[in-house]
């Protein structure tokens, strides 16, 4: 009877190594994967709103940087710096210069200057919706602060990031719109009547509230979603 036969002990070798490489090589292309389906997750992860609107806190802490230095860059301004535009004042319309009514301000519209510019350019550009705020000081501390809107876009969604920038106002500063007259603050009336007060030279909202040769110190607001 003849035996079983046997393989060479070479043949046997060779095909557990290719068995070998085989398993080597589906386990780094299952790595691959994995690691590319991590990838893609983290992404998602960083740069997509989370349930409710919600914004990554890594993404929250750029726009909120963002913020901050767009009204920085608008205070220093060499052109309509924040400082003019608070100042410019439409009588007429009773808001802003250009403004699209009181109660949106520009809405949409471009804001005027450097403010503008840097606001379209930052978050405009991206699909970011934003509100400026303009508060003021009362004269009367108990009456706390009052606020006019220089634009408004919307309710500002979970996630929404809030800087502000400081402005002083003084008594001798004019209102900087092309209609304004060459009246200094303190000569202008707070309350928004058709016939101006004896003295008074129109309507302008912010009230001399500080002693001494400062008019009022103003807090532009800045949220962006």
């Amino acid at each position: 009877m003849t035996g079983p036969t046997h393989k060479p002990a070479g043949q046997e070798r060779s095909r557990e190594s290719d068995r070998g490489q085989a398993f080597t090589l589906e386990g780094l292309i299952g790595a691959i994967l994995v690691i590319t389906a991590l990838l893609y997750a983290v992404q998602v992860v960083v740069v997509t709103p989370t349930t409710g609107g919600a914004i990554d806190s890594s993404v929250r802490t750029d726009l909120q940087q963002e913020a901050e230095d767009t009204l920085l860059i608008a205070s220093q301004a060499e052109e309509e710096p924040l400082s003019e535009l608070v100042r410019n004042w439409s009588q007429s319309q009773r808001t802003f210069s250009g403004a699209v009514n009181p109660d949106i301000g520009y809405g949409t519209t471009r804001i005027p200057g450097e403010l503008g510019q840097i606001l379209n350019e930052t978050f405009t550009s991206r699909g970011r919706l934003y509100n400026v705020e303009v508060s003021y000081l009362q004269p009367d501390p108990s009456n706390g602060t009052g606020s006019v809107t220089m634009a408004s876009q919307g309710t500002p969604s979970t996630g929404s990031v809030i800087a502000s920038q400081r402005v002083v106002l003084y008594d001798n500063m004019t209102l900087t719109a092309d209609s304004a007259g060459t009246a200094e603050l303190w000569q202008y009336d707070t309350h928004p009547t058709k016939n101006p007060q004896p003295g008074k030279s129109g309507y302008y909202p912010v009230p001399n509230a500080v002693d001494g040769s400062v008019y009022n110190v103003l807090e532009v607001r800045l949220i962006v979603w």
